[in-house]
């Protein structure tokens, strides 16, 4: 406490103006350097060498030149204010970068699709932004955007958003495809319904895994015998390669098929019809305007599907 009381209850200002005028090597520069008035800076020296009982400078042919107390305590500050000029442009860095960066958390048939386009079209207009995407199964979406601090998600609305009590907002509605690999025999239909996944092999989705699982159970009546699930995949983007190699056929998203090669497979809408809501989801706080602007590019994307 001692080393402290002999600063004579100096403030850093006080501290910071001395070196600016050493620095600049006059009043005027240090006064326009600072963005005060030179009135100012005189007055704090005044009244910081009437503290100290030491005089810091003396004229010399019209020019302010440090005593040598005042060339001491200048080498003394010299290094402790490169560290804080450099803390002070760090903090700056900071700043700019949070003010240009957003996060976004989506689901793996949005993330790599339809979100993707909305993030190029978004950074066009916006170079100078920057996007951290995650692309992650639904559940941890919503636990990024409660927990860890993301700006936005993008799922299928399935109504568990709502209840962690995060801000939904639908934006888009799409339908179940069936999907088929080339020359299979229901590419001849204009439709796909519950009978015709009798016959064919089917690829799915393990239960309490995948929110397809409940669109299928839509899809499948009771008292009708049950398609063949040979197989069960953890994502709509693994389904595509498995119908394409001929292995069966698969209920998918019309979003993720708009953005799937369909060279090798044929979509036909599946019947009766069953909604895909898709939803933007938003933390308990004010969205950003680097977000809000995002998400006009998202709806934008989003037009095709009505």
């Amino acid at each position: 406490m001692a080393a402290i009381a002999s600063l004579g209850n100096l403030s850093l200002r006080q501290l910071e103006v001395f070196y600016a005028v050493v620095e600049a090597g006059s009043v005027t520069a240090a006064a326009e350097n600072l963005h005060v008035s030179q009135p100012t800076v005189s007055a704090m020296l005044k009244r910081m060498e009437d503290q100290l009982g030491l005089a810091l400078f003396r004229k010399d042919r019209g020019r302010l030149v440090p005593t040598n107390e005042g060339m001491i305590l200048h080498g003394a500050l010299q290094s402790n204010f490169r560290y804080l000029h450099s803390v002070s442009d760090a903090i700056s860095q900071i700043q700019r970068n949070v003010s240009q960066l957003m996060s976004i958390a989506a689901i793996p048939p949005l993330g790599n699709g339809l979100v993707a386009e909305a993030v190029k079209t978004f950074l066009e207009e916006r170079p100078d932004a920057r996007v951290h995407l995650l692309v992650r199964p639904k559940r941890a979406v919503y636990h990024a955007v409660a927990a860890e601090g993301v700006d936005l998600a993008v799922s299928f609305g399935t109504g568990e958003a709502e209840q962690e009590g995060l801000q939904v907002e639908t934006v888009s509605s799409g339908r179940l495809f069936c999907i088929m690999p080339k020359g299979h025999p229901l590419e001849s239909k204009d439709v796909v319904n519950q009978s015709d996944l009798q016959h064919h092999a089917l690829i799915s989705y393990p239960p309490g895994h995948q929110w397809l699982v409940a669109q299928l159970e839509k899809a499948i009546e009771n008292g009708l015998p049950r398609p063949d699930q040979i197989l069960t995949v953890d994502s709509v983007v693994h389904v595509y390669p498995h119908v394409e190699n001929g292995l069966g056929i698969a209920l998918v998203d019309e979003y993720s098929l708009y953005y799937h090669s369909q060279e090798r497979i044929t979509a036909r809408p599946f019947v009766p019809a069953i909604d895909v809501t898709l939803q933007l989801i938003y933390p308990n706080r004010r969205p950003s305007q680097l977000t809000q602007i995002f998400v006009q590019h998202f709806k934008a994307a989003c037009v095709k599907f009505g």
